[in-house]
């Protein structure tokens, strides 16, 4: 997603569908977590989380057929605020985190290095839930 090769994140989600998605959740999880709480470091309010959903709405028709005050709350929870997806089935989150990711990924435009690095992060943080 990083790098926009949309040809290999599909590639990457049939590989992990073929393989019952061992350990995937938990790394497109945990790199979910990293990038909104990069996106949002510093001061947000849930005014903030709506318009950052809008925009990745607008962005991406994929994220048309998801419900947006649960993606207000998806973001908000990865932000410290958890009792807000207690009732979001796991498809509908993950769903939703390949949007958020695909946005988050293209705002950052990663150097090869800091790819690689965010990279190793995403695999250490996955690595604590697995």
């Amino acid at each position: 997603m990083a790098r926009r090769d949309w040809g290999a994140v599909d590639q990457l989600l049939d590989g992990l569908e073929a393989s019952g998605w061992h350990g995937g959740n938990q790394v497109i999880g945990a790199a979910f977590a990293i990038t909104v709480n990069d996106r949002f470091a510093t001061t947000h309010s849930p005014t903030d989380v709506a318009r950052f959903v809008a925009e990745t709405r607008a962005q991406f028709p994929a994220a048309d057929s998801l419900p947006t005050l649960e993606m207000e709350g998806l973001v908000r929870a990865a932000l410290g605020e958890v009792g807000l997806i207690d009732n979001l089935s796991p498809e509908t989150a993950l769903q939703m985190q390949i949007v958020f990711l695909a946005k988050l990924l293209e705002e950052r435009d990663l150097s090869e290095t800091q790819l690689e690095e965010f990279v190793a992060d995403v695999e250490r943080t996955a690595a604590e839930y697995l």
